[in-house]
């Protein structure tokens, strides 16, 4: 058992993150997104896929690490500041409840504000009721935006939420 003192710390993600984030990934899936049934069992992206995610959040993208010092990366989240998006936000759900989501959105939103946004935006699956009231929570609201995802060949509507820097 993992003690609750376990220090957590942020730091850029680097290429050989890329495992450890698609593992966070598929972990947070598992346990969150359970509406889409079946699809859950198995990883949703390849290995490959989660090196280009990374190589495409080098500068001037942003992608952070939650690294626990006993259990490695155990979250993550990625901002576009060229135009205020908060593309992923995934914590492990063996780490919930330690504020790490808090903790990763609060420097997303540094990150963005540093690069000069004023509002940040993001999208969510309307079904992630979890996910709704934590941005909730944080101060994002809907605008009436909606857009459709496909995972293999499953639409799920995302909400766009939004909040003032």
């Amino acid at each position: 058992m993992r003690p609750q003192t376990a220090r957590i710390t942020l730091r850029p993600a680097v290429s050989a993150d890329a495992a450890a984030i698609g593992a966070v990934f598929d972990a947070a899936v598992r346990a969150g997104w359970t509406y889409l049934g079946e699809l859950i069992a198995e990883p949703m992206f390849t290995p490959q896929d989660w090196d280009q995610l990374v190589a495409d959040h080098m500068p001037p993208n942003v992608l952070l690490v939650a690294v626990d010092e006993t259990d490695g990366i155990v979250g993550y989240a990625a901002v576009h500041p060229a135009d205020g998006e908060m593309f992923l936000l995934f914590v492990h759900p063996a780490h919930a409840g330690r504020g790490i989501g808090r903790t990763l959105l609060a420097a997303a939103h540094d990150a963005l504000r540093a690069a000069g946004c004023r509002e940040a935006f993001l999208f969510v699956h309307e079904q992630n009721e979890r996910a709704l009231a934590v941005y909730a929570a944080a101060g994002y609201s809907p605008d009436s935006s909606v857009r459709t995802s496909d995972f293999r060949g499953t639409h799920v509507r995302e909400l766009r939420l939004v909040k003032q820097l």
